[in-house]
């Protein structure tokens, strides 16, 4: 770093299947004086529609701090259940299309999972605030159904989270159990022949109140713009939670989710797609597999345990944790990368197997109190993080199959079983400790926000040829520190400083075969935040500077990679209001993102953002919405070539009477076939998503 910057279910499975879920704050305390307030979503307001898009008088539990957005000096994004139905997202990546600074789709339409690029890097994506992912391709992806809403914690973060990626935390928070009982059955019908079911109850089990449950069930029967690829799930997701006292709240939770599938992405040929074909242009719905053989299927059984614990009137314990266990079978083809179409439009195709699982147990306990000392506020958390996760990877093959196939007419049937060594490879397993300590304090109307973490991990690798295993420690120290200056008016300017850390496995594949370095990096960021005290007008302004050292990328030895630098700065603003029966949000990001050696910009990365969304209410009952996303330009490897910007059009229309809600959302509505990504000039290429439409219902009773 520069030295310079610095399916049917009744209510007797609940008890079968009990659950977790973190719990609401503490009941104000009496003398409101003497205690720092604690900051809480506020209860639900007479007028729903008021509730769907302005989130910044929330906490959001990604930040491990009972403080609300507009009282954090870092930028956060809180996207909530509302807001995704609105705009039609079916899954995190549509849901984050419209959040400012994130870069949501960039390798297109993907089953696999959810690509979003917060601040132009990767961010590390969490559920309920214990990180999803250890490794690649092996886990299922968090179904929306099954989330209240996803937060955004944009910059490295380290400080709370240990192994943290620099571009931030993407936390999908789930659905836990309700005082308030509720009963929803949630219908949908779209192109692709999407058929989807869901049921979402809630309640008291007892008079009480003193036993909550919530029952959230999904099946879904559904195509996708790429032929013969399917995005079928059953998901059953049971809580029960426990509030003995004001005190004491224990949740468990239990998640099943199934997802039978086939990958998307094809990884069509440049020839055809970015540049003119034998053929003409390669239409977006062409699948280079084989149906019946070709599946991604992955599978997800998960405990957790949620305990928010009173101990004094100044202190209590929090604690999440989970017990996970994934598994994913790939069976797939693609287009051989960097082997253009003959004239015919024949092909090579890549062969590729792989089944995988991981078991992981992950923990997050911590002491929470708040305190007065003279004329300042505090509220302190001293906390250890731990997770165990071992991943493994067998019936291993990835090579050229002796069956080609044509591009523009494909014939299928051609398997190429002897290309399959079924390899057993290495296992990986990492276990990590943190100890972190957080304190928020206020003085008037200043805001000191600070963190410092410390971290002990061990990454192995377990050899399947049964050479030694090997083992890579490394530890590190992380902080954070924020300053914020409230003014009366609602204008709140702020400054941060925060730090981020990731180990690599593996080595280099240079001639000394060394390990990989960790990953490191620093944020500055600087921006202003503003809420009216009406709460009808929401605007927030960053500007940010992020230098990363030791980026893992394909380096030019045979086999290895390289370690190198990026540098990335750029500002983002977001807007937010309700004017009567209108409500309006609009964003815009532009950032320089480069690769700080050859100063060529990085791949897969649109340095210019911008999304509007308006919606109106008709009348009581009937409501529309209009948006408008701009993505800009981006580039592959080496910085070219360089994609065409794309602006995308989407819309919706509802309609409520009595216990009914009726949606009809359409994304993409000129149905745009764009590329959203190339590897390099003349290698691959991948489609952005195109035209759907889906009408849903939900019933409430």
């Amino acid at each position: 770093m520069h030295s310079h910057r610095i399916n049917a279910i009744t209510l007797a499975l609940i008890l079968a299947f009990p659950s977790a879920s973190v719990f609401a704050e503490e009941p104000a305390k009496k003398n409101a004086a003497e205690t720092l307030p604690e900051v809480s979503v506020k209860a639900e307001k007479n007028n729903k529609k008021k509730d769907r898009f302005i989130t910044q008088e929330e906490s959001a539990s990604v930040a491990k701090s009972p403080v609300s957005v507009q009282d954090s000096p870092q930028s956060i994004t809180v996207v909530d259940v509302e807001q995704m139905r609105e705009m039609g997202a079916l899954n995190i990546q549509e849901a984050l299309t419209y959040s400012s600074g994130v870069y949501a789709g960039a390798f297109g339409f993907d089953t696999r999972g959810d690509s979003v690029s917060v601040r132009g890097l990767d961010p590390s994506m969490f559920v309920d605030g214990l990180r999803n992912l250890y490794g690649s391709y092996n886990n299922t992806r968090p179904d929306i159904y099954t989330l209240e809403r996803i937060e955004v914690l944009k910059g490295p973060s380290s400080v709370l989270y240990g192994q943290s990626d620099l571009g931030g935390i993407v936390n999908a928070v789930t659905k836990k159990p309700k005082k308030e009982a509720s009963k929803e059955i949630n219908l949908q019908y779209g192109m692709y022949d999407r058929k989807q079911i869901g049921l979402d109850f809630t309640g008291p089990i007892t008079a009480d109140g003193e036993w909550l449950y919530r029952v959230v069930a999904l099946k879904r029967d559904s195509g996708t713009q790429v032929d013969h690829v399917s995005d079928d799930a059953v998901i059953f997701m049971p809580s029960v939670t426990w509030q003995p006292s004001d005190k004491t709240s224990i949740t468990m939770q239990y998640l099943h989710q199934e997802v039978e599938s086939q990958v998307s992405a094809q990884f069509l040929p440049a020839q055809g797609t970015l540049l003119p074909g034998p053929q003409g242009r390669v239409s977006s719905s062409t699948f280079v597999g084989e149906p019946g053989w070709d599946r991604y299927n992955t599978k997800k059984d998960e405990v957790a345990l949620f305990v928010d614990q009173g101990l004094t009137e100044h202190l209590k314990l929090v604690a999440n944790l989970k017990q996970s266990w994934s598994s994913s079978v790939t069976r797939e083809h693609w287009a051989r990368i960097g082997v253009p179409p003959d004239a015919a439009g024949n092909v090579q195709r890549s062969i590729h197997t792989a089944d995988r699982s991981t078991e992981v147990f992950a923990s997050d306990i911590r002491l929470q109190g708040d305190f007065v000392l003279g004329p300042t506020k505090h509220l302190v958390s001293l906390g250890m993080d731990y997770q165990d996760a071992l991943w493994k990877e067998g019936n291993y093959t990835f090579a050229t199959s002796a069956f080609g196939i044509n591009l523009y007419n494909p014939i299928y049937g051609q398997v190429d079983y002897a290309a399959l060594s079924n390899a057993d490879r290495d296992d990986n397993k990492i276990v990590q400790t943190g100890f972190y300590l957080s304190e928020h304090m206020e003085w008037g109307p200043w805001i000191v926000s600070a963190a410092l973490r410390r971290d002990h991990a061990k990454n192995s690798v377990l050899k399947a040829d049964g050479s030694p295993d090997t083992d890579v420690r490394n530890s590190a120290t992380t902080g954070r520190i924020g300053l914020m200056y409230r003014f009366d008016n609602g204008i709140s300017p702020y400054i941060n400083y925060s730090e981020a850390f990731v180990p690599n496995l593996g080595t280099d594949g240079s001639a000394t075969n060394s390990y990989l370095k960790p990953t490191e990096g620093e944020q500055r960021e600087a921006g202003i935040k503003y809420l009216a005290n009406s709460g009808n007008t929401a605007i927030n302004f960053a500007w940010f500077e992020i230098e990363q050292l030791n980026r893992v990328v394909q380096g030019n030895t045979p086999r290895g990679v390289q370690q190198i630098g990026a540098f990335i700065q750029g500002w983002e603003i977001d807007a937010r209001q309700r004017i009567g029966d209108w409500e309006l949000l609009g964003n815009y990001t532009r950032m320089n993102a480069n690769d700080e050696a050859s100063k060529t910009r990085l791949p897969y990365v649109a340095e210019k953002l911008g999304s509007a969304w308006v919606q109106y209410y008709i009348t009581p009952n009937i409501r529309a919405g209009v948006g408008t996303r701009y993505l800009g330009t981006n580039v592959g490897f080496g910085g070219s070539p360089e994609l065409p910007s794309v602006t995308l059009f989407d819309a919706m229309v509802g309609y409520n009477i009595q216990q009914w809600d009726i949606r009809l959302t359409v994304r993409n509505i000129a149905d745009k076939e764009f590329l959203s990504w190339c590897r390099s000039a003349g290698t691959d290429c991948g489609f952005g998503e195109r035209q759907n439409a889906v009408l849903s219902a939900n019933y409430k009773f």
